[in-house]
C-alpha cells in the first residue's frame, strides 16, 4: 500500500467558522485534502507541531486577510510531506519540513495542511519539530525589523522590552550579532532568569519594579540605546521605549501600530529617532513584498535552524497544548497570560 493511500479521509482540526467572538470550533471530522487534488505547486503536510501566535486570534477576530470561511488559522508548522503537486521540485514525499504559511492561506491548526512549497524548507534531524514550529511568525517578524539595522548592531547598545515570542528571538539575534550592551526587560522571575542565564543579556530590567527609562540612561551613560525593538503591542511600553532610544538611533515597533500623525511618531521626530515598522503581514498583502517572500522566509528560517544546530539560538517553549486545547491557548495568548517565550501545539 502506498503512503498516499494511507492518508485518512478525516482529521482533527480547529476550524475558523466566523469572524468576531467565539470564532473557532473543534472537530475530529474535517476533510483531508487528498494528494490527487493538490494544485501543481502545493504539498500536503502531516503536521506534528504548530506555533501559536497573537496573529491567530487577531485574524479570527478581524479577518484582516479577507479569507473565505470556513478556514483554518495557524501559520508556523513542522511535519512530514505526504503528498506533492505535479510541479513541486524542491521536496519529495517523506521529507521533514518547516515553514511559515501565508496569512491569506494559513492552515496549520489541522493534522494535514496544504501549502505552496515556496514557504517551506527541509528540516534538519538535529532540529526538533517543536523547535521548528516555534520559528515562523515570531522569528521572521524579529528578522523583518532587524534587517534594517543588522549592519549597525555589532558593538552598539540594544534594548528589547518584554519577553514575547518575537521578543525572545530579537534578544538572541542581537546577542549573536554582537550587541553590546544588550539590555532586556521582563517582570516575572521566569523571564528574568532566562534572559540572564540562558540568553546572557548584559542587563535585565524588572519593568514592574524599576524605572525603565532611568535605568537605560544609567546603563548607557545618558545616551540612550542605539537600537530599541518594541514587540510588546502595549502603548505604555511604546512611550517608555521611545524615550529610552538615543538621539539619532532607531526605534523598531512590531505590528500595525504607530500610524502617521500618532503621538509615538511625533515623539520619534522630536527625539531625532528613526521609526521602523516590522510587519510580516506585508509579505502576504503587498505585491512588491510577495515577490520577495519566498527568499526572505527561506533564508531566514535556514539561518535560524543553523543557529539552533550551533547552539546559538535556543527557542523557549513554555507550553505545548494539544490540538483539542488550542482554542484555550489562543485565548490565553490574546489576554497576555501565556508567559515568556513561545507556545507550540502538538498536532499529531
Amino acid at each position: 500500500m502506498s503512503l498516499e493511500q494511507e492518508i485518512p479521509i478525516k482529521q482533527k482540526c480547529l476550524q475558523w467558522i466566523k469572524v468576531g467572538d467565539k470564532p473557532f470550533q473543534f472537530t475530529d471530522s474535517a476533510l483531508v485534502t487528498q494528494p490527487k487534488d493538490l494544485e501543481q505547486n502545493d504539498v500536503l503536510i502531516q503536521v506534528y507541531s504548530a506555533g501559536v501566535n497573537p496573529i491567530d486570534g487577531k485574524m479570527a477576530a478581524e479577518n484582516i486577510a479577507q479569507v473565505k470561511l470556513p478556514a483554518v488559522v495557524g501559520y508556523d508548522v513542522s511535519g512530514t510531506i505526504v503528498g506533492i503537486g505535479s510541479s513541486v521540485k524542491d521536496f519529495k514525499i517523506g521529507d521533514d519540513v518547516l515553514g511559515c504559511l501565508t496569512f491569506k492561506r494559513g492552515g496549520g491548526f489541522q493534522q494535514y495542511c496544504v501549502t505552496d512549497e515556496s514557504v517551506l524548507i527541509k528540516k534538519s534531524p538535529g532540529v526538533s519539530h517543536e523547535q521548528a514550529a516555534s520559528l515562523g511568525v515570531a522569528y521572521l517578524s524579529a528578522l523583518d525589523g532587524l534587517q534594517h539595522v543588522r549592519n549597525q548592531i555589532q558593538g552598539k547598545s540594544v534594548f528589547v522590552p518584554g519577553g514575547s515570542g518575537a521578543g525572545h528571538f530579537i534578544v538572541q539575534i542581537c546577542k549573536i550579532l554582537g550587541a553590546s550592551p544588550l539590555i532586556a526587560s521582563a517582570s516575572k522571575e521566569e523571564g528574568i532568569k532566562l534572559l540572564k542565564e540562558t540568553y546572557h543579556c548584559d542587563h535585565v530590567i524588572n519593568h514592574a519594579k524599576e524605572d525603565v527609562v532611568a535605568k537605560i540612561q544609567e546603563i548607557t551613560v545618558g545616551q540612550g540605546a542605539h537600537i530599541v525593538f518594541d514587540s510588546t503591542y502595549i502603548s505604555s511600553s511604546f512611550e517608555k521605549s521611545i524615550r529610552s532610544t538615543a538621539n539619532g538611533g532607531s526605534w523598531i515597533v512590531l505590528g500595525k501600530f504607530v500610524q502617521e500623525g500618532s503621538v509615538e511618531e511625533q515623539m520619534c521626530q522630536q527625539q531625532n529617532v528613526k521609526l521602523i515598522h516590522a510587519d510580516l503581514g506585508k509579505y502576504s498583502a503587498k505585491s512588491e513584498f510577495e515577490a520577495k517572500r519566498s527568499e526572505f522566509f527561506r533564508q531566514g528560517l535556514k539561518e535560524a535552524c543553523e543557529w539552533i544546530l550551533q547552539g546559538k539560538l535556543k527557542p523557549y517553549i513554555n507550553q505545548q497544548p494539544t490540538i483539542e486545547e488550542l482554542e484555550t491557548a489562543i485565548e490565553k495568548l490574546r489576554k497576555g497570560q501565556s508567559g515568556f517565550g513561545k507556545v507550540v501545539a502538538k498536532i499529531h
